[in-house]
């Protein structure tokens, strides 16, 4: 499945065959990345990559998570996804992880553009949520720039690297959506 987002841009649903390049883009931003994201430490391999892959094929399946490559230019540079899928309510929780050199030019902000509005349009959702760690601005940023209302904050939500983080809670609903 692709999503074509800008000319330069798509999303693109991952097999086990792109295992080692994704495997490379973390291993090359492990630093920046494991300030906010308590898997990366866990990321240790390209064959690891390849289980976790597999795990997201199998949620595509049974159609409680949607995780796609972000590609610039057919380059990796990073991951977006629709996670925890509900049903009955209609809910999906937005993650994301950008490459540190590929930021700040308003990528991030255009893919979640894009996946929101597949999400409403395609799937049928009614809302869609992102957690952001409170100290992560410019992850914090892209759900603000799009509309997203503050819902609360989760304290002391998420333990990594020997701390606590409260997460900031942004939620958009279908009939508040541009």
């Amino acid at each position: 499945m692709e999503i074509k987002d800008r000319e330069s841009i798509s999303l693109k649903t991952l097999t086990t065959g792109d295992a080692d390049e994704v495997f490379r883009v973390i291993d090359q931003n492990r630093e920046y990345l494991k300030q906010w994201l308590p898997w990366v430490d866990r990321t240790d391999t390209a064959s690891t990559l390849q289980n976790v892959i597999t795990g997201w094929e199998k949620g595509l399946e049974l159609g409680t998570d949607l995780v796609f490559g972000i590609f610039k230019d057919d380059k990796y540079i990073g991951n977006i996804g629709l996670h925890d899928m509900k049903k009955p309510n209609n809910s999906a929780m937005i993650g994301y992880w950008l490459a540190e050199n590929e930021q700040g030019n308003g990528t991030m902000t255009d893919c979640v553009r894009a996946l929101v509005d597949y999400g409403f349009n395609s799937l049928s959702l009614n809302r869609i949520y992102i957690y952001c760690a409170d100290k992560n601005q410019k992850s914090r940023d892209v759900p603000k720039r799009l509309g997203f209302v503050l819902e609360g904050v989760l304290q002391d939500e998420e333990y990594l690297n020997g701390k606590y983080f409260d997460l900031v809670v942004y939620g958009i609903l279908k009939r508040n959506w541009r």
